[in-house]
């Protein structure tokens, strides 16, 4: 069998898992039934937690040159700025990356593309997956490809990243839950002056809706999100020269409209995929869940989906962990979708309601309460944390474990290892942890003792250790994040603990790694597993 994984779909979830199982070595191939990569795109926030992963793909400076960094958005209502939120200063301390980038969809496909291809991989375009079947051992796909042929391709798993109308999610017969909202959307792309404040995003809410104008690269230039009158409704041959008139009433008549390259009018939907997983089939991004705009979260989702399966599915692959690990992708990534879902749905509905009551609160109330909240620290630390998807847990994750004795309010497992500087020698300079992780491997992290002297087993070649010495300075630092003096914590390639404790007792580190990760030492070898059939799908016996 030439392929190990297959790929459905090459938007930004499934080219971060391409990238992410080349850098591994595992043997894939990636197809899309379009003809090549999206033009237009809606998709405009980088998050903190994205350009952190960009950083380990060599691609976060280069994301940072083509994007515009928002570090603060304005609140606007009735015609005056009521509020701002300085995400740039909020997020200081918490990530390398403390602020929203703005840079489209269509440009993070591209340097995901582009890092693809340093490993020789292209994306098959025109080729599209047809139908399949799952046996024990692998499934048996079936792909038509551009000439209109159809052949059959047997792979050891498939990963569904093919947006809201997913082959692989319908294929498995796999409820799609949910519903679209009523109002019609409009994105466009404009070279716009007015009242707007420069490089910084700023949101317009009025009584019945919400205009965002995103800063782009460029003199003056927007991407402008925002409602459709309900007069304008209905109609394919809609311009926004006919939509300016709205936007001017709330914007200010300061708003001049220069140019418009590209307008499109869209539904929004809300929905979760009953399961992410059905025997050797996951769903991933889009194909999973799909949401509101509210806080730049879709496409960030998606990739963070895309990095919490790929180095599972290479341990799988590669023979050094059992198909049991692969489990933990659906633990771990329903409850984030879920949580999501239901906090932009709420924040959504209040931000696009009609009701009179609503819209006063809107643009009376909430911006004065978000202006108040926004200068308690404590309130800005949690939002960023929120808004920038560094704040994500997996505490109840059956490959989360805290040994007995580890504060409650101190780093656990489950938790995404604070960004933090430090000596790794004494009298050494203070250097950035995330520079020295690599994502490819685990690492144990050793403070206030002794590495361990024996190995781990079934992590012989895919960890590293760093030792932490105790001096004033790692101690200051250390406390700063909840990290205490005297710990040890095990990092999956991720960069989350997966196990945490006191002091390394190689016994128990060598149980978790067998009990919780399922790593089994070998190399090359896959091994085959029972797929759990969903309804329909043929899974004989062999």
């Amino acid at each position: 069998m030439d392929t190990d994984v297959l790929i459905v779909g090459a938007g930004p979830t499934g080219l971060m898992l391409a990238n992410q199982l080349a850098r591994r070595g595992v043997r894939f191939r990636i197809i899309d039934r379009h003809a090549g990569p999206a033009l237009q795109t809606r998709a405009l926030g980088v998050q903190a937690r994205t350009l952190e992963i960009y950083s380990h793909l060599g691609m976060a400076k280069r994301a940072l040159e083509l994007g515009k960094r928002a570090v603060g958005a304005n609140i606007w209502a009735r015609g005056r700025r009521a509020a701002r939120v300085p995400v740039g200063d909020i997020g200081q301390g918490l990530s390398p990356y403390p602020y929203l980038l703005i840079l489209g969809q269509d440009d993070n496909e591209r340097l995901l593309g582009d890092a693809l291809r340093q490993h020789g991989i292209d994306v098959e375009w025109n080729t599209e997956l047809v139908g399949f079947t799952q046996h024990a051992d692998h499934v048996l796909t079936e792909l038509k490809y551009p000439d209109g042929s159809l052949r059959e391709t047997p792979t050891r798993w498939v990963a569904g990243c093919d947006g809201a109308r997913s082959a692989v999610r319908e294929l498995n017969h796999i409820a799609f839950q949910g519903a679209p909202y009523e109002d019609v959307f409009f994105v466009a792309d404009t070279v716009m002056t007015g009242p707007m404040v420069p490089d910084e995003l700023n949101v317009y809410l009025w009584r019945k809706g919400f205009h965002l104008f995103f800063p782009m690269r460029g003199t003056d230039h927007w991407r402008l999100v925002g409602i459709v009158p309900e007069e304008l409704r209905g109609r394919d041959d809609l311009t926004l020269d006919e939509v300016m008139p709205s936007i001017v009433r709330e914007a200010g008549t300061g708003l001049h409209l220069r140019n418009c390259s590209w307008f499109s009018t869209y539904r929004i939907h809300h929905r979760r995929a009953q399961r992410f997983r059905a025997g050797r089939c996951f769903l991933l991004g889009d194909a999973a869940h799909i949401h509101s705009p509210v806080g730049a979260q879709g496409m960030n989702t998606g990739l963070q989906d895309a990095y919490n399966l790929g180095w599972k599915l290479a341990l799988v692959v590669s023979g050094q962990a059992d198909p049991r690990l692969l489990d933990s992708y659906e633990d771990e990534r329903i409850p984030v979708a879920q949580a999501l879902l239901g906090t932009t749905d709420r924040l959504f509905s209040l931000v696009i309601s009609d009701n009179w009551t609503t819209g006063l609160l809107r643009t009376r109330l909430v911006p004065k309460l978000m202006g108040l909240a926004m200068r308690l620290k404590r309130i800005q630390k949690l939002a960023f944390l929120t808004i920038s998807q560094t704040g994500i847990s997996y505490r109840k994750s059956p490959v989360s474990e805290t040994l007995p004795g580890l504060p409650e309010t101190m780093v656990r497992s489950g938790d995404r290892f604070p960004w933090i500087h430090l000596t790794f020698t004494d009298g050494g300079p203070r250097e950035d942890l995330y520079q020295k992780v690599d994502d490819t491997r685990f690492t144990l992290i050793v403070i206030g003792q002794p590495a361990p002297s024996s190995g781990i087993g079934g992590l012989d070649g895919v960890m590293q250790t760093l030792t932490i010495p105790e001096n004033s300075e790692n101690r200051v630092e250390l406390g700063r994040v909840k990290v205490p003096e005297m710990a040890f914590y095990l990092l999956r390639p991720d960069g989350y603990v997966g196990l945490a404790g006191v002091r390394v007792d190689i016994a128990e580190v060598n149980r978790y790694v067998s009990e919780r990760l399922h790593l089994t030492g070998g190399a090359n070898q896959p091994r085959p597993t029972a797929a759990l059939a969903p309804s329909g799908v043929s899974v004989p016996v062999e």
